[in-house]
């Protein structure tokens, strides 16, 4: 199903750490439109086209307790539990994927030592769309035209989510998804969305969103230390 949220958390992360190196000397540039454009193609060729999902015996939670109130009222609403998974290129990310096969409807409940936790609720369509929901707020970067974008507060319980992402999303070609498809169904989702997003680049406006949020992000751990 949908992994949008989770390509926008992998390009931001290598972002982050791209632009951590070469702040000062944007900085000293005043972040002129060329060399935001330069940050962006480096980070760009840095972000991985593919990813793959390994199932995770022992996975460990930061905040579990956070995880399990997501996950229950879900597994109420007739979802089934297909389990934790890793991403071999994201470590740290921690990903609880359920299913409910009467709506073919993908929930993923995600954690990353980073961005900390959020949901999310995806339809895949029979053109190669998606329409999610998710609980992380919006980070500046835009994404194809095949993939809509719902979003809500990191505090609404999993079922109302769930309820939302029915009333947003379209009704018509639903992809009839079985639940030993899943996973294989993030990974392409994955995969196109990074295809386009490879093809098309950043804009200089994206990468001075992502420095922005990167410098304020630095001066409140500062103030916190």
């Amino acid at each position: 199903m949908s992994m949008s949220t989770l390509v926008v958390i992998g390009i931001l992360c290598l972002t982050w750490v791209f632009i951590k190196r070469v702040l000062p000397m944007l900085i000293v540039r005043q972040m002129g439109r060329f060399a935001l454009k330069k940050v962006g193609e480096s980070a760009m060729a840095k972000v991985p086209e593919q990813i793959q999902f390994t199932r995770a015996t022992a996975p460990q939670w930061k905040d579990e307790a956070a995880m399990q109130r997501q996950a229950a009222p879900l597994v109420q609403a007739g979802f089934s539990d297909l389990g934790t998974y890793s991403v071999d290129k994201m470590p740290g990310v921690l990903i609880r994927i359920l299913f409910q096969p009467q709506t073919y409807v993908s929930a993923q409940i995600c954690e990353h030592p980073r961005s900390g936790g959020w949901t999310e609720l995806a339809t895949r369509y029979t053109d190669g769309g998606s329409d999610f929901l998710t609980t992380l707020p919006d980070q500046g970067i835009t994404p194809p035209p095949f993939v809509r974008t719902s979003r809500a507060d990191k505090s609404t319980p999993a079922d109302r989510l769930y309820q939302q992402h029915l009333t947003q999303r379209k009704s018509g070609g639903i992809k009839p998804v079985a639940a030993s498809e899943v996973v294989h169904e993030m990974e392409d989702a994955y995969m196109r969305y990074m295809v386009w997003k490879h093809n098309k680049g950043f804009t200089p406006e994206e990468v001075a969103h992502v420095t922005v949020k990167w410098a304020k992000a630095k001066q409140q751990a500062a103030g916190q230390s």
